[in-house]
């Protein structure tokens, strides 16, 4: 689609728009539409009023999450980070707030402040009520669940000493991080969503908000930040993070391309450099072994083989064939898993993963 609202959306928030989100958001917008009279008068109004603008790009963002999502991460966040006695975390597209309450939940030798943002201010709203249904608590052992929250009915309320450790903003993640010195920043399944020059701006500022030696979670089908940023891969546990160095200088400004308010000042905990011991530095170069080159492409492509009509999984192989410097064969694995979305008919996941394929077809220069 060309046109004012595609462009909106890309200079509002760095969004992509695709027809399959387009339907999905698509009662949101009929209801903006309606209050100024139509669409035409609806992005009309956008035009001059960064409100507006901000409401129609809060429609297309994407509602679904659960507490227990790429829950390896979250387990191995109290050993990452060990050496800290107080942990401040930023949930950075937190939609209705069942991460931010996991990122605070993970945490219980060390106590924690964590912040959770979202576009959308009836997300952010939400997430402030922290009521949610079985359905967010999919994967989470029951003794988890009686620990955390009080059922009200239908319904479990997040219990009073972990709502305390957590707050909630509006925030574009186009604009510069709300905090600095964070030692945990979780964006899963966010920046698939942006244009391949807005997602290289949004590491940027998820980079440099992080504190020496803190983590940076994304999702397997999420593509990388830049190499310039300096981020480093390090394993635990069965999964993956990324870790700022140390005693690495701050990432510089912020630049276009495509990727590969409270709570201020320094952590007041350091480091030690065993922090990062094990890390594989993400770096461009010429093609070397897919081992030492991304050392999650093994596993990737042994959960797409294992799952061969699973899109996300076929888009996590593209990400890794893609950073391993196969880019003909993760094109030609992006385009074959766009052929599996039929089967998934008007969802978010196959939104997502659609974005995903565009993202990733969008860096290797075809649109």
């Amino acid at each position: 689609m060309t046109g004012p609202l595609p462009q909106l959306l890309a200079d509002t928030a760095g969004l992509r728009w695709t027809e399959q989100l387009h339907g999905l958001a698509r009662t949101r917008l009929d209801e903006l539409a309606r209050a100024h009279g139509g669409l035409d008068d609806l992005l009309r109004a956008a035009t001059v009023r960064p409100d507006v603008a901000s409401q129609v790009a809060a429609a297309f963002t994407v509602g679904e999450t659960w507490f227990q999502r790429i829950g390896a991460q979250l387990e191995a966040l109290p050993e990452l980070l060990a050496g800290r006695r107080h942990v401040r975390a930023w949930s950075a597209g937190c939609s209705t707030g069942e991460e931010a309450y996991a990122l605070a939940a993970a945490f219980t030798r060390q106590t924690v402040e964590v912040l959770g943002t979202d576009l959308n201010p009836e997300s952010v709203r939400r997430a402030r009520e922290g009521r949610y249904g079985a359905w967010s608590f999919r994967g989470v052992p029951p003794e988890q669940v009686r620990r955390s929250f009080e059922r009200r009915g239908d319904l479990f309320e997040v219990r009073a000493d972990l709502r305390r450790r957590v707050r909630f903003a509006v925030h574009n993640l186009t604009t510069p991080a709300p905090l600095r010195d964070l030692d945990v920043i979780a964006c899963r399944n966010v920046t698939i969503y942006f244009t391949p020059a807005a997602a290289g701006q949004v590491y940027t500022h998820l980079a440099r908000a992080l504190a020496p030696g803190g983590v940076l979670l994304l999702a397997p089908s999420d593509p990388r930040p830049p190499a310039h940023l300096g981020l480093v891969v390090e394993r635990s546990g069965g999964t993956q993070v990324l870790r700022r160095p140390a005693f690495a200088a701050a990432p510089g400004p912020a630049v276009s391309g495509a990727p590969g308010a409270g709570m201020t000042g320094p952590s007041g905990v350091g480091v030690s450099g065993a922090g990062v011991a094990g890390v594989a530095p993400v770096t461009p170069g010429a093609a070397v072994p897919d081992a030492r080159r991304d050392p999650e492409l093994p596993e990737a492509r042994r959960a797409a083989y294992e799952a061969p009509h699973d899109p996300q999984a076929q888009l996590a192989l593209a990400w890794a064939l893609r950073r391993a410097g196969q880019d003909g064969r993760a094109e030609r694995q992006a385009r074959h898993t766009l052929t599996l979305l039929d089967a998934h008919g008007d969802s978010w996941l196959a939104a997502r993963v659609r974005a995903g394929c565009l993202h990733l077809l969008d860096g290797a220069g075809e649109g």
